[in-house]
């Protein structure tokens, strides 16, 4: 028979608390070391969303106690900035139904005025059953320092939530400062929500790409290595000479390749066309590192997501 799915879960009660990236993988093994018995991963799964619920809640009970989450977060940090965005109101129930909801400390706003003039934004999933989505932004100071700026849990990662968070950061966050850049994947829902918003165009204001992102598009639809890394190259060279010589490199070896870059923007992914925008920035490692501290809580309720930041 083996052990029960309750039994499992109240064995890493403790676990799951203390580190939210606890996963299936350290379930079985820790089931193994201490009772001996092989946990089908069907059972694991389970047990640990169980143990998660026990020690979290549920994703509607906790978007439920959310508003007043949030609430007390602002009373008891002044300044701490809020803002939400309704799909529309259930009359059943008597409640808005969360389209996205946009948050921002105090602390970090007020460290953002001792960062660089750029800010770096990323999208990823949450890993729930209603397939929200977390967006971030993030600075880096003279110091190499990343400072996480701003979040915002969205329905869909589309044009119509970048716009909204775009205009929450540069309302709340960014505060008039002039000689902003931002950089992002190229995502056509953010393109489109910076190309047709004021906070981020020329002249004072600049919008620019990951480099990372314009090469892994550019090996998905080329599948070449030498070329991908002649795209890099080009990408991350300083004077415009040695650029031009590498874009004729690369127009030598494969013509479509040198055709799918030159269609680009130079201006948008090449640091020698950057003109000191990006601020030796290339990528947007920035949001991706605060991603990556947040990976295993995008498995949690939205609540202790927001604790977790």
């Amino acid at each position: 028979m083996g052990a029960s799915r309750a039994y499992i879960a109240s064995l890493h009660l403790g676990h799951v608390k203390c580190n939210p990236s606890y996963g299936i993988k350290h379930v079985i093994q820790n089931v193994k070391d201490q009772t001996g018995y092989d946990v089908p991963y069907q059972k694991t799964w389970y047990s640990l969303k169980m143990a998660r619920e026990i020690v979290y809640g549920t994703w509607e009970s906790s978007v439920q106690k959310l508003p007043a989450y949030l609430g007390a977060i602002q009373k008891y940090n002044p300044g701490t900035i809020v803002e939400w965005k309704h799909k529309g109101f259930q009359a059943s129930t008597g409640k808005y139904v969360m389209g996205y909801v946009f948050w921002a400390f105090k602390p970090c706003i007020d460290g953002f005025q001792f960062c660089r003039n750029i800010i770096s934004v990323d999208g990823t999933h949450l890993y729930t059953k209603y397939k929200y989505k977390l967006l971030i932004a993030a600075a880096m100071d003279g110091n190499q320092q990343v400072l996480p700026l701003a979040f915002a849990v969205v329905d869909e990662e589309t044009y119509p939530s970048w716009k909204w968070f775009l205009q929450q950061l540069s309302q709340h966050v960014i505060r008039g400062r002039r000689g902003m850049c931002l950089i992002s994947d190229r995502h056509s829902g953010l393109i489109k929500a910076v190309r047709e918003g004021p906070d981020f165009v020329s002249p004072h204001e600049m919008h620019r790409y990951c480099l990372r992102h314009v090469c892994s598009n550019f090996n998905s639809t080329i599948k070449n290595v030498v070329l991908n890394d002649l795209c890099w190259q080009a990408g991350s060279e300083y004077q415009l000479r040695k650029f031009n010589r590498i874009m004729d490199e690369i127009k030598k070896q494969d013509v479509k390749s040198f055709a799918y870059l030159d269609q680009i923007n130079k201006e948008k992914w090449t640091a020698s066309h950057d003109g000191g925008w990006r601020c030796g920035i290339l990528t947007t490692n920035m949001s991706e590192c605060i991603n990556g501290v947040l990976k295993g809580a995008r498995r949690l309720p939205v609540s202790a997501l927001v604790e977790i930041t």
